[in-house]
């Protein structure tokens, strides 16, 4: 059951890790103790499904997505790769632009680590349009490459030292609406990002002084301060290149999303709705009103009681409250999801769909 931060601060917890809920200390070991307990695990609350409006082969996944985890397009499951998967010694890489060889098996390449949803058109400035007037005066660090295929390195006047990026001070919204960089920024834009904890949103837009096109390229959040986005890459989108439609272009372009039962169906969306199950990243607590990412609060204490006992050595007793932490997790997992319910698909003949399997027959 999602648990907020007030109600963690309002539990036994303060009083087992000796700790007032007004100390710093207290929300940062609290943090930590989620972040350790999210990786030991795929715990009640920390995977979810989700539908999304796909226009092109190239996803950017939401900063909540770790992994993805499953993938279904039009009913069909699509085999899920990591980087190392075309690099293999005995089998050709998947083509994934325009002369693919037949019908190539759809499948999901990963494509890394970005710090935008949506790459910048041609060279660009960049903007930073902050959402709250709170916000005015901090300041944020931009990273990328000038045109010419350099490192973007300036004076950072405030402390004397050269930086790898570009410093930008957030204007007053109500006076200004966004702040510009000075130097000129290589397409797709940007590399890397840093920026303090923030009262609102800041929306980064990519401005092409050539074309006057202004393209929103991410949206950061008060509690990003590194922002970082997983990004692969679908084969089997319904493109066209070079006037060719793909080879399942009519298959998918005939996929109508009717919803999921529960989900109604995205008007919206004209294109392929993908669904997929994904195991969400670990994002830290900051106010009271912030929903823990581990709502289980045994575990939680636990887990803080163990960082405190390793702090000190203790490492006998800490691992002891480790496990005592895992077996609440696991308790409450198969509560939620009784392992009986597991489901196990073994095909004898193979994934392929049946009109490839029997196609030399039939």
């Amino acid at each position: 059951m999602r648990k907020t931060l007030a109600q963690a601060k309002n539990s036994t917890i303060p009083q087992a890790v000796g700790l007032a809920t007004c100390d710093d200390r207290f929300l940062q070991l609290l943090n930590e103790a989620q972040a350790r307990l999210a990786d030991m695990g795929k715990w009640w609350g920390t995977y979810k499904k989700l539908r999304v409006c796909v226009t092109a082969g190239c996803i950017t996944w939401p900063r909540e997505v770790k992994t993805i985890e499953a993938m279904n397009v039009c009913g069909y499951n699509i085999p899920i790769q990591n980087q190392w998967y075309e690099f293999q010694t005995d089998e050709r890489a998947p083509r994934t632009g325009c002369g693919r060889e037949g019908c190539e098996q759809d499948q999901l390449l990963d494509r890394g680590m970005v710090t935008q949803f949506r790459d910048s058109v041609g060279n660009c400035y960049i903007r930073v349009q902050p959402q709250l007037t709170a916000d005015a005066g901090k300041r944020v660090l931009l990273q990328g490459l000038d045109p010419n295929g350099n490192p973007i390195r300036t004076l950072d006047t405030v402390t004397g030292e050269y930086v790898w990026g570009e410093y930008v001070t957030l204007p007053n919204p109500a006076v200004t609406a966004y702040v510009q960089t000075v130097n000129l920024f290589k397409q797709p834009g940007l590399t890397g990002a840093q920026k303090p904890l923030t009262q609102g949103s800041l929306t980064i837009l990519a401005y092409n002084q050539t074309t006057t096109l202004q393209t929103q390229i991410a949206v950061w959040g008060p509690s990003e301060q590194n922002p970082e986005y997983r990004r692969t890459y679908l084969i089997g989108m319904p493109e066209v290149c070079g006037g060719t439609s793909g080879c399942n272009a009519e298959a998918q372009n005939d996929c109508i999303d009717h919803g999921d039962g529960c989900v109604p169906a995205d008007e919206n969306c004209t294109n392929t709705v993908v669904e997929a199950i994904v195991r969400l990243d670990f994002i830290p607590a900051v106010v009271d009103s912030d929903w823990l990412f581990i709502g289980n609060l045994q575990a939680i204490k636990h887990m803080m009681k163990a960082i405190q006992k390793e702090d000190r050595n203790q490492y006998t007793e800490a691992e002891r409250e480790i496990q005592l932490a895992l077996r609440s997790l696991r308790n409450e997992l198969e509560t939620y999801s009784p392992n009986e319910r597991t489901v196990v698909n073994v095909q004898v003949w193979g994934s392929a769909k049946i009109q490839y399997r029997l196609g030399g027959f039939i």
